[in-house]
């Protein structure tokens, strides 16, 4: 007897006899990130995932992998905007089953095999999961609302990043009420780190290049706390006063306490921490308010570390907070650089072979400069002589 005939009914099982005589079966390989089968996809799986909004780089890589079928515990596409990874699959003919649910990875192993149809998931006889199987009309009806659904976001973001705009246009436009940091930050690199969207990873790729250009490390609100867990002090720390623990008040840094309307509050815990803080009173998060205040301190470079990665990540928060950060960046753009982007360029190897080239052309070419002259020729002249002497000694030794 299979052993999920056994399971009681509290874990989901489904009673037995009920899988259909047709559907498409495989070995099912947990492809979840960090997984070690993910690797080992090969044709004729089955990829059980769990990508909300699954992309299309997603899902040419499924493809590439030679699947049968996706089984998807999120939902392949939530309407944020119109995502192409379902479109990928169904086109390529793999097979993909929606929203199944996270129970699936308890109620099933890696390397079963299965069956599915009709948006059911089969192990045996015995139901597993079920969720909603995608074909062509569900595709096209997705990416229809999921565009309704991105213009109205769009629209929203226009109409609410022209207020913002209008209400801070000083602070944006001219730099007021931007507090100005010591002398020996300014005109630094900066990098900005906000605990969120994989800030440690981000973090690891630019490890080399902050060893290399010691830039000046901004702290957004608990940012600070993490960064010197890990032994990173920061230099700046940015937030409100609610927000910034005792530790970052007295870990030496320059302390810029927000506020989005009259002046922060907590001037006691600065006195006890014997620290000088700066008020920063404009509308808007604190990880962009440090961008603002990275920007007017004129650095050349601004690193961001903990930012949304993708579309979706950015559209997700709050509409407040949405036309801010697109404001922001729009008065920022010509310094900021995403982490990803220097961990790339930073940890590139460069060949040997060029430098060889470039000595090597270096060296013939102030050969021929010294031989254009009246004293090259004479050396050059001299060194035929001792060569054509070297030579004659040479058969010498074996006439």
């Amino acid at each position: 007897m299979s052993r999920w005939k056994s399971r009681p009914a509290s874990k989901g099982t489904a009673t037995p006899g009920t899988a259909p005589a047709t559907g498409v079966s495989g070995v099912a390989k947990f492809a979840r990130p960090g997984d070690h089968a993910a690797k080992s996809l090969k044709a004729g799986d089955i990829a059980v995932v769990d990508l909300p909004d699954l992309d299309r780089t997603q899902a040419e890589a499924l493809v590439a992998r030679g699947v049968r079928a996706v089984v998807n515990a999120a939902s392949s596409s939530t309407g944020s905007y119109p995502n192409l990874g379902p479109s990928v699959l169904t086109e390529a003919g793999i097979l993909l089953v929606d929203r199944v649910g996270p129970g699936i990875w308890s109620r099933m192993r890696s390397g079963e095999t299965v069956r599915i149809a009709e948006g059911k998931v089969f192990h045996g006889d015995v139901l597993v999961a079920q969720g909603t199987s995608w074909n062509d009309e569900t595709v096209t009806r997705s990416l229809g609302e999921a565009e309704q659904g991105l213009v109205t976001q769009l629209g929203s973001l226009t109409a609410n990043a022209a207020d913002h705009l209008e209400r801070e246009r000083a602070m944006l436009l001219e730099g007021a009420r931007v507090p100005h940091l010591r002398p020996r930050l300014r005109k630094r690199p900066v990098v900005v780190v906000t605990k969120a969207f994989a800030w440690e990873r981000d973090l690891r790729l630019i490890k080399r290049w902050m060893r290399e250009h010691d830039p000046v490390v901004v702290a957004v609100t608990d940012a600070a706390d993490a960064l010197m867990s890990r032994g990173i002090t920061p230099q700046v720390v940015v937030g409100p006063v609610a927000e910034l623990s005792d530790r970052a008040l007295r870990s030496g840094a320059d302390v810029v306490a927000t506020s989005s309307s009259g002046q922060p509050t907590g001037h006691e815990r600065f006195e006890k921490a014997g620290v000088d803080a700066h008020a920063f009173v404009a509308a808007g998060s604190p990880s962009d308010l440090a961008l603002v205040l990275a920007d007017d301190n004129e650095a050349p470079v601004i690193v961001q570390v903990g930012q949304p990665k993708n579309l979706v990540q950015f559209l997700e928060r709050g509409a407040a907070e949405v036309a801010s950060s697109f404001v922001t960046r729009l008065r920022a753009s010509s310094r900021l650089v995403d982490a990803n982007a220097v961990g790339h360029l930073s940890t590139r190897s460069m060949a040997v072979w060029p430098l060889f080239v470039l000595l090597a052309a270096g060296v013939v070419a102030l050969v021929v400069a010294v031989g254009s002259t009246p004293v090259g020729q004479e050396w050059f002249a001299s060194l035929g002589d001792r060569i054509g002497d070297l030579r004659s000694w040479i058969e010498g030794l074996f006439s």
